[in-house]
């Protein structure tokens, strides 16, 4: 950032004095405008910076583009002194225009910037600086390069301009970023400065200015190098600053008197001498403000209990946001307790009795000096509501400032309380930190405990809960002492104790697990496998203390997954085989959680492993495993951190599969014949396993099959009534014969009813499928014959109508969804109904639809299209979703036909209608003259009128508002050069008369 703190304008010399003086940060001007004092294609912007703040001077270009900033011409300006040009650039592509994309060196050759200047107004120009890919290199968007140039002489007396030209020949991204900043073109000084360094902060004759404060001012013009400061209590007085010198534009001023107006005087100089008749500005310090509203001005806490009853944070100001704690419960009124100990002290601090007691967004900090500039938060307790706030124990130490202070995250909260602030009995010894000391060769460790503070003790005593190490006494210093040793896997929880006064203390623990004696692959546990489908025989394991397996990388590996890898080991007895972990519990000491085990299957040797699947669940299907093969089990956790468990773990043989486990045996399913499903098939999938003819492929899958043959063309529901819901359970309906399949639904994860259309002379099958990371479930499978569907919930039969003249829908249909069924164009949902229509419109331009529910929660959508297809767009401008309701507006155009879908999930009757809008049949008439070119268009969309344009707005295909902007003039041209390729609407308001247009951008 800048030194100074206000922003630049644009300085140049047009009073007694002649020389060139072109200075320019840009920050003053308005975001994406040309600069003042500038003309040319580069704007003022925020979107890329130089200093971290303020604004850059800017163009955004592709390829084959150029653009300049070019200053005005000043007349004999120059006093034929030598010249000096500085300035910061940047340069970098862009990927895209869309949130996400990144700032890139620019392409090889990727044009140039130039600075040249003019002294024949603008006829000839002479190069002061060319930048191009021969001397720059890009470091990141947000690091500016800097020229600086000996220009010479301009002769005396003559004009001057400059300007800055850019020219991009190449992009490899999407576009390029050139930044100009910091602009300095100044000769050397031949008279003194002028006298107009005018205070802009305070500005002069303000009252309630801040005893603390920094005075910033405007910089001269005339080349100054310098200004001379002066500041009194009088007219011409010097008693606070007496003619300080400094380079910068600010001078900080800090202890000044309450009620009391100052008077300051600025004189800018240069070698030539100071400047002359310089006037005098002043400005009146505040207020002296209430005790508690500044640092400077606290509520002294002096001795306890210190109690403040019925205070309100309404009689305080807001004067400081930031403080340590990073708390957004500083932003409104402060009050501030200063407490200074003499000697260490603990306390409580209480705030009862807030008020109002709800959405007071009340906070209580403390803070180891003034917050503006403290770096230490001691502790706080912020909430949104509540009638009171505490923090206890807080500990003050001696020949410190603290502050205690209430606020609130909204600056117009205020609120009720009272403080309490009590002093402890006694303070707190603390422990630095607990660390266990690892002694695995005796199975063992022991803890080195560091106390960092004896709080108010002369003595300590550090005790823990493990009945066979002994206490550490008569602890009078600081340092670390080491307690144990302790059990492998033991939690150990310490206090250590004031022995004058028992009731303060500290507590901490500590834990350690030697590796278990399966950390390795080499020394795995081996694992029986029970062979009557039970876990009989089962083996308690942990994977606490494990560490990680260099020698046999885990694939499966994630960020998520811990560390802690252990080994078991099996020797296949069957082709698939069950893993269950039971029992599962965190081990001692470990964080909660984490209970979801990772598990790796591999084969081979140690050191030299295949890895053949990954698992992140508690029950896991090995198959295609070969009788009689030594297969290896690698444990993790599947949570990374401080997790771990122990556990049972049990291998058993696969239960057998059901007898229709295979397309082949597939069970027989009737229809039944009324709402009961009185032809239902009970089923199950558990022992299932993944047959060939499962067009979904779902590894990890076990499936089961039944044959359906319909006795008569029509449509059919069915419906799979789980009885359980885990695991995850899904079924698909097929036609043809094994082997040889056509999908009749569309999704693979599907277990709610489903409608088909279903051809008698056709053969179908239904596969039930269940993922193995569970046993299995048991399943009820019904069909049912529908009743024939109505003529429009086919998409090819879509009955048409009318439009209505006006929002009354003189035109309206009704209509209800009683025998309608799902229809794969458009997509909506699978488990919606659907009816269909068309419409074709008489007029071009927005028209308005509109659905009337009558029962039930009917939804609609208009198409861009009347061919029926599973991809077909929707008509744009607010329609952009199958579930449209109410009223809402699209673009048409005259003469073509749209399609028009209404759907429910449940039983629903509707009322709709389609008008034109009301503008349109005026817009017919006032906008005759209207035309618009070309079509398709690249860069620019002309638009012309024989009225004022007064408003133009472009949205996408899916009727998001891309552009906007109010021309008011009978042309106008949209840039649609940034815009991707496609269709987009354009509406164009000429006498409060609306049309829409279809644009191509190609």
């Amino acid at each position: 950032m800048k030194k100074i703190t206000f922003y630049f304008v644009m300085l140049f010399s047009i009073t007694a004095f002649s020389q060139i003086e072109i200075v320019d940060d840009f920050d003053n001007e308005s975001n994406n405008s040309v600069p003042s004092n500038w003309t040319g294609d580069m704007e003022a912007g925020i979107s890329f910076v130089c200093d971290g703040t303020g604004l850059t001077a800017w163009t955004f270009l592709p390829a084959g583009q150029s653009a300049s900033l070019v200053s005005q011409n000043y007349s004999a300006i120059s006093n034929g002194t030598a010249l000096t040009a500085s300035f910061s650039y940047n340069i970098f592509e862009r990927t895209s225009q869309f949130p996400g994309a990144q700032s890139t060196a620019p392409a090889a050759d990727w044009g140039s910037l130039v600075l040249e200047y003019s002294t024949d107004g603008g006829t000839n120009w002479t190069a002061i600086s060319t930048i191009d890919s021969s001397n720059y290199t890009f470091v990141d968007a947000t690091t500016c390069q800097n020229v600086n140039v000996s220009v010479g002489s301009i002769a005396d007396g003559s004009d001057f301009q400059v300007r800055f030209a850019t020219n991009i020949v190449n992009v490899t991204g999407f576009r390029t970023v050139v930044l100009i900043d910091n602009v300095s073109i100044t000769q050397v000084a031949d008279t003194v400065p002028n006298c107009d360094a005018m205070l802009t902060s305070p500005l002069n004759g303000v009252t309630d200015v801040d005893t603390d404060l920094s005075l910033t001012w405007q910089p001269a013009t005339g080349l100054a190098t310098g200004y001379k400061v002066s500041v009194g209590t009088t007219s011409g007085g010097t008693d606070i600053v007496d003619a300080a010198i400094t380079t910068e534009t600010s001078y900080a001023l800090s202890g000044l008197n309450y009620v009391t107006e100052y008077f300051v005087t600025i004189v800018p100089f240069n070698d030539e001498g100071d400047a002359t008749g310089c006037t005098e500005e002043s400005f009146t310090t505040r207020a002296e403000p209430i005790a508690g509203a500044t640092c400077s001005s606290p509520i002294e806490v002096a001795s306890y209990p210190f109690i403040d009853v019925t205070s309100n944070t309404a009689n305080f100001e807001n004067n400081i946001d930031d403080n340590p704690c990073s708390s957004s419960y500083m932003n409104g009124n402060d009050v501030f307790y200063e407490i200074t100990p003499t000697t260490d002290v603990s306390v409580n601090i209480e705030v009862n009795g807030i008020t109002p007691a709800t959405s007071n967004r009340a906070g209580l900090m403390v803070f180891k000096d003034c917050p503006d500039s403290a770096t230490e938060c001691l502790a706080s307790d912020t909430s949104f509501s509540g009638d009171s706030r505490s923090l206890l124990d807080v500990v003050l130490l001696a020949g410190n400032t603290y502050f205690v202070v209430l606020s609130t995250s909204n600056a117009s909260n205020t609120f009720e309380y009272i403080l309490s602030i009590t002093q402890n009995s006694c303070i707190n010894p603390t422990i630095n930190s607990v660390t266990a000391i690892s002694d695995c060769d005796n199975g063992q460790f022991t803890v080195d405990v560091d106390v960092s503070y004896l709080g108010s003790a002369t003595s300590l005593t550090l005790s823990d809960d493990d009945t066979t190490s002994a206490d550490i006494t008569n602890i009078t210093a600081t340092g670390v002492y080491t307690a144990g040793p302790y059990a492998s896997g033991t939690l150990v929880n310490f206090t250590l104790t004031n022995d004058d006064d028992s009731a303060c203390l500290y507590a901490d623990s500590a834990y350690f697990y030697c590796p278990p004696t399966n950390d390795e692959c080499g020394s795995p546990i081996s694992l029986t496998v029970n062979t009557d489908d039970t876990c009989t025989i089962f083996t308690s394991a942990s994977n606490a203390g494990a560490t990680q397996s260099s020698a046999d990388p885990d694939v499966c590996a994630s960020t998520t997954n811990n560390t802690n890898d252990v080994w078991f080991s099996f020797v296949a007895a069957s082709e698939t085989t069950i893993l269950e972990y039971l029992n599962i519990e965190t081990a001692p000491g470990f964080n909660t959680g984490g209970t979801i085990q990772a598990t790796e299957l591999l084969e081979g040797t140690c050191g030299e492993l295949t890895s053949l699947s990954c698992y992140t669940t508690n029950y896991v299907t090995f198959t295609g495993l070969t009788i009689g093969n030594t297969y290896y089990i690698r444990n993790n956790t599947r949570l990374s951190g401080e997790y771990a468990q122990n556990y049972d773990i049990c291998l058993r043989n696969a239960p057998a599969p059901p007898a229709n486990d295979e397309c082949a045996n597939a069970a027989v399913l009737t229809t039944s014949t009324d709402e009961t499903c009185n032809n239902a098939v009970t089923g199950t999938t558990v022992g299932a396993t993944l047959s060939s003819n499962n067009s979904c492929n779902t590894e990890g899958y076990g499936d089961v099959w039944y044959v359906f043959n319909p006795t008569a063309t029509a449509y059919y529901e069915f419906v799979l009534t789980r009885g359980e819901t885990s695991p995850s359970t899904y079924y698909s309906i097929y036609e043809g014969a094994c082997g040889s399949f056509t999908e009749i639904t569309t999704s693979c994860n599907s277990n709610s009813e489903q409608v088909a259309l279903l051809d008698s002379t056709s053969t179908y099958y239904i596969m039930v499928q269940s993922s193995q990371v569970g046993e299995g479930i048991t399943f009820d499978l019904c069909v049912t014959e529908l009743p024939p569907a109505q003529v429009n919930s086919d998409c090819s039969a879509a009955i048409s109508f009318n439009e209505s003249p006006d929002a009354t829908g003189a035109n309206r249909i009704s209509g209800n969804l009683d025998n309608a069924y799902y229809s794969p164009e458009g997509a909506c949902s699978s488990t919606y109904a659907t009816i269909w229509y068309e419409f074709t419109p008489s007029l071009t331009g927005t028209y308005n639809f509109e659905l009337i529910r009558t029962s039930g929660s009917a939804y609609y959508t208009v198409y861009d299209s009347n061919v029926c297809s599973t991809d077909l767009g929707y008509l744009g401008g607010d329609i952009n979703s199958c579930f449209e309701s109410g009223t809402d507006s699209g673009p048409v155009e005259a003469g073509t036909t749209y399609l028009v879908s209404i759907q429910a999930s449940s039983a629903a009757e509707f009322e709709f209608f389609a008008y034109p809008d009301p503008a349109l049949s005026l817009a017919s008439n006032e906008m005759d003259s209207f035309k618009y070119y070309p079509n398709p268009v690249k860069n620019e969309l002309t638009v012309e009128a024989k009225s004022a344009i007064s408003h133009v707005s472009v949205h996408n295909i899916v009727g998001q508002k891309v552009k906007e902007f109010t021309p008011n003039s009978v042309m106008t041209l949209i840039n649609m050069n940034e815009l991707n390729t496609g269709v987009y609407f354009v509406t164009v308001m000429i006498n409060n008369s609306k049309n829409t247009i279809r644009v191509i951008k190609e």
